[in-house]
């Protein structure tokens, strides 16, 4: 009797388990709790019973797969987030030809082939320096541009941060309660939990989970600087007063370089690399072309025959040449379209015009240098955006993976319930029989 009511209770807790399994089934992070059921010793002799126990849950989680889906969760968050920064910067490239500062440039060619048919004509003249207005503001604004996508990413930087330290917090509170209470290092629950917290953040930052002896979760960013130990959490931050970006850890010290992956590596690497480098060809195109214009000016005559005394472009390489850039308070008359040895003729205007076919940058053309910008950017969009695509199909396929090992399988959970109940079954039927028996015995001893 004693050996047939602990198998019921045994089947009881059982069939409790796969109740848990079914109305936890899409709970995020959750892993399937398999019922350890346990066979005891029949010896008689011994005053052992026989009959089942349940000795505990066994989680199905898989160590491997979940490592296999965060390591993939950091590398679509890198490539995800380079894409999205990317396709804000990309607009300000404009390679179209009719708007940015390829029309500009456009228009301002055609300014100058028109100088050189009317060199001594008034409107000629006002439209060379309307025209390089139009181009300088160009530069202006998308130097302007760089700038706000830069603020922008600053403030992404900061919003990463923030969740990571959240999630660190998260993490720490999980920890306590199992190192307060040991029963809670099997708590489905807080298991769940746990992991769910480390796979959103793995998204986000590239780090190592290791689980220690009492049931609780260190995290180490990168692998080496510690987030979480225990209950205590060492939250990040960033330095932007520098001229990178820089990841700081609890006491100040950078850790930049430790950072290898997911979203918050795809915002450093646009701050401190992909940003400064566009910034630096515009500033570079900017500079060479206000230089070359107003060198070909400084060597001819204006209307009256004498240099120039102020040139077309003016700008301030220190603070950054496109964002500076501007024309100068010249007037139509000193626009110095003839040559010193040909006055008001179109021997520099002549000059001018052909700088639209002529190799003045890194071997190409002014327009085919901004072209450049703009394809690479290009390429790196399209790259981001195909990195994407394929790591969200491997990130797809460790999550399959990790459904198959630890997840919840409805049909399985059926025929679980059905053994359980019939187990529990035979149980109260083994005990009807031997409450039978024994009030026939007590009727026959009577």
């Amino acid at each position: 009797m004693h050996s047939a009511a602990e198998s019921m209770r045994a089947f009881e807790r059982s069939l409790s388990v796969v109740q848990n399994n079914v109305t936890n089934a899409s709970t995020p992070g959750y892993a399937r709790q398999v019922a350890d059921l346990v066979a005891l010793n029949y010896q008689p002799d011994l005053n052992l019973p026989g009959g089942v126990t349940l000795s505990g849950n066994v989680t199905s989680r898989s160590a491997y797969a979940e490592q296999t889906v965060r390591r993939q969760s950091e590398r679509f968050g890198y490539h995800q987030q380079l894409a999205s920064s990317l396709a804000q910067v990309e607009p300000i490239f404009d390679i179209t030809g009719g708007t940015g500062l390829t029309g500009a440039l456009t228009r301002l060619y055609n300014a100058f082939s028109q100088l050189a048919v009317s060199p001594n004509d008034t409107s000629a003249r006002e439209n060379v320096i309307g025209g390089a207005k139009d181009l300088a503001a160009g530069f202006n604004s998308a130097a302007t541009s760089l700038a706000t996508a830069a603020d922008h990413n600053q403030r992404e930087i900061r919003d990463a941060l923030e969740r990571i330290n959240r999630l660190a917090g998260q993490i720490a509170a999980i920890n306590r309660e199992v190192s307060i209470d040991y029963r809670k290092r099997t708590d489905a629950g807080l298991d769940a939990r746990m992991n769910a917290a480390l796979e959103e953040l793995s998204e986000i930052v590239d780090f190592n989970a290791l689980r220690e002896e009492n049931g609780t979760v260190s995290v180490h960013i990168g692998g080496q600087t510690p987030l979480v130990l225990g209950d205590k959490t060492y939250e990040l931050q960033a330095d932007f007063s520098g001229a990178a970006v820089e990841i700081l850890d609890w006491s100040g010290r950078p850790i930049t370089s430790q950072i290898q992956a997911g979203r918050l590596k795809a915002m450093v690497d646009l701050a401190n690399q992909l940003l400064p480098a566009y910034r630096a060809d515009l500033d570079q195109l900017a500079a060479a072309f206000a230089d070359r214009v107003n060198g070909i000016l400084a060597n001819g005559a204006d209307l009256n025959g004498q240099p120039p005394a102020v040139n077309l472009f003016t700008y301030n390489a220190a603070m950054g040449a496109a964002r500076t850039m501007a024309v100068t308070a010249i007037t139509p008359s000193e626009i110095a379209a003839a040559s010193l040895l040909a006055p008001g003729g179109n021997a520099n205007a002549l000059d001018l015009a052909a700088l639209v076919g002529s190799r003045e940058i890194n071997n190409f053309t002014f327009t085919e240098f901004y072209g450049q910008i703009g394809a690479k950017l290009g390429k790196s969009l399209f790259k981001a955006r195909d990195d994407t695509q394929t790591q969200a199909l491997l990130v797809a396929q460790a999550k399959t993976l990790r459904q198959e090992l630890s997840g919840v399988n409805l049909d399985e959970e059926a025929v679980n319930l059905m053994q359980y109940q019939r187990a529990y079954q035979a149980a109260a039927q083994l005990v009807s029989v031997l409450n039978d028996l024994t009030l026939e015995v007590v009727r026959i001893l009577r």
